[in-house]
């Protein structure tokens, strides 16, 4: 079941489909289902298989690793990103912290696209570049405010982090 065109409307000028017309947003969204999830559901856990991009409508979401506070997403955000081009597990839980209405949009739908060469699945794998460069980016950041003030170690992180969101795909 494909999501409604004022939805799909609203998803477009999203960071991760930027650039998608609305062919090919029909064409990636073709799959996508909406849904509403209560307070304190668990949208996936840490370990879990990475099946689909979640974007977030309203509501706020929890991210937790191993324990530990990594982010509060709230609307028109997107988690499970990574499982659109990996297969590796889920690296985080996610948990409702209010009513959240959301769209899941199924990675094997977007693995295939990418097998055929869509030219959507190619914008939102450059777009989730993009993305996930700024996120590592403020990841660095909170590695160099965290380090020891010794200046050169700063320093050194510093640059690194320039080096990696500099990076061009």
């Amino acid at each position: 079941m494909s999501i409604p065109t004022q939805l799909m409307t609203k998803l477009l000028p999203l960071p991760i489909f930027e650039g998608l017309s609305e062919q090919e947003g029909a064409e990636l969204f073709e799959a996508a289902t909406e849904k509403t999830v209560g307070r304190g559901a668990t949208l996936f856990n840490e370990g879990d298989e990475g099946d689909a991009l979640v974007i977030i409508l309203s509501g706020d979401v929890q991210v937790t690793r191993r324990g530990v506070e990594l982010a509060t997403l709230g609307q028109h955000t997107v988690l499970g990103e990574m499982g659109l081009v990996s297969d590796e597990p889920r690296s985080a839980t996610a948990v409702a912290l209010s009513e959240v209405k959301l769209v899941t949009i199924p990675s094997r739908g977007v693995k295939a696209l990418i097998k055929r060469d869509s030219v959507a699945a190619l914008k939102v794998v450059a777009n989730l570049a993009a993305v996930m460069s700024k996120r590592l980016a403020a990841i660095n950041d909170r590695l160099v405010n965290a380090s020891a003030p010794a200046g050169q170690k700063r320093e050194e992180l510093a640059d690194f982090g320039r080096i990696l969101t500099s990076w061009q795909f």
